[in-house]
């Protein structure tokens, strides 16, 4: 009798124990999870300000991710993939879009399928297959967008890849829809955005005059919601088109603000930017550069290239021979794309 009581003792005890270690596991996911959630709410505010941190957060925590609901998982993936397109973080990019493409669910959550098409789409065109992501864009068109911006975002994007594949004039129809879309919605950061966009086609086409009313425009615009970007951008190609233009004046009137804009930035590429445009505004005022000034100008557009293939061929073609500076502008020949991320994308009819 002892013996059956003793064990009905240690089987109890065992029970507690297994009750208490459950309880305990289940507030421990639940806290887990609320945390998990606050994180992500976290990382959401920086996205527009400073995406890095947002990058650092979804990063650290993305394997405990799966405590989440699916929907949730798929928002945190979703705001990594905006973090990672913001800091050119391709190999993120492609890590993510495979992940997102393993849930089942994505078929049915439009919002975040087009997000993973329009940062596919960013991934392939700066992976020098500008033609495939301009497919991507117009699948992601197609998908009933409820969401304006997305729809704006997309149109940028597909305006950009027709840009990048000389496609000049089917860019700027693509931006001017993009432009009357943003202007419907009253959405100011959009407009400035596609102004700046319109401003650098004309400066290629070297349309100084249409160049400036849109670029004055983009940055009037940042200019009145304060957004800093937004004036560094326009700033600094109305810069390079005061120079080209030959109008002091309006370099003049720029110059202090937007050099104090752009050195407050962490951009070492619009830090290069800068440095390039006043070298050469010194030149124009006929200043003959050393050979460690233009040494240094190189080393600067080395730098530039590996962040931007466009803006770097610019200055080589717009500012470079005066300064002394013989480099060719690079000329890439686009090659079809030969990874297997579009075959898992079955909502898209992609021509190869």
């Amino acid at each position: 009798m002892k013996a059956i009581t003793s064990i009905f003792v240690i089987m109890l005890r065992l029970l507690t124990i297994f009750i208490i270690l459950f309880v305990t596991h289940a507030a421990s996911a639940e806290f887990s999870s609320e945390v998990l959630l606050e994180k992500l709410a976290e990382a959401k505010d920086y996205l527009g300000v400073q995406p890095s941190n947002s990058s650092k957060i979804l990063k650290k925590y993305l394997n405990e991710i799966d405590q989440l609901s699916i929907n949730n998982q798929l928002t945190w993936h979703q705001n990594l993939l905006r973090a990672s397109i913001s800091l050119n973080d391709l190999k993120q990019v492609e890590s993510t879009v495979r992940l997102m493409l393993a849930y089942p669910e994505l078929e049915t959550e439009t919002d975040k399928f087009v997000s993973l098409l329009s940062s596919l789409g960013i991934f392939l065109r700066r992976s020098g297959y500008p033609q495939e992501s301009i497919w991507l864009f117009d699948c992601g068109l197609n998908q009933g967008i409820k969401n304006y911006k997305q729809k704006i975002s997309l149109l940028i994007s597909k305006a950009t890849s027709l840009k990048y594949l000389k496609k000049y004039s089917q860019a700027k129809a693509t931006f001017a829809h993009a432009l009357q879309l943003a202007k419907q919605h009253n959405d100011e950061i959009f407009i400035g955005s596609i102004y700046n966009s319109l401003g650098n086609m004309a400066i290629i086409e070297e349309e100084y005059i249409l160049a400036k009313e849109y670029l004055i425009n983009a940055l009037q615009v940042s200019q009145k919601i304060s957004r800093r970007t937004g004036q560094i951008i326009a700033g600094l190609q109305l810069l390079m088109l005061s120079i080209l233009d030959n109008d002091l004046i309006l370099y003049d009137k720029l110059h202090y603000r937007i050099s104090r804009l752009t050195l407050m930035s962490d951009s070492e590429t619009r830090h290069a930017y800068l440095f390039w445009i006043e070298k050469a505004h010194q030149v124009s005022k006929g200043k003959e550069l050393s050979a460690e000034e233009q040494e240094e100008l190189v080393v600067k557009l080395y730098f530039i290239k590996i962040v931007s293939v466009n803006l770097h061929n610019q200055l080589v073609e717009k500012l470079a021979k005066p300064m002394g500076i013989k480099i060719l502008p690079i000329v890439k020949e686009y090659s079809q794309y030969k990874g297997d991320l579009l075959n898992h994308i079955h909502q898209c009819k992609l021509s190869k």
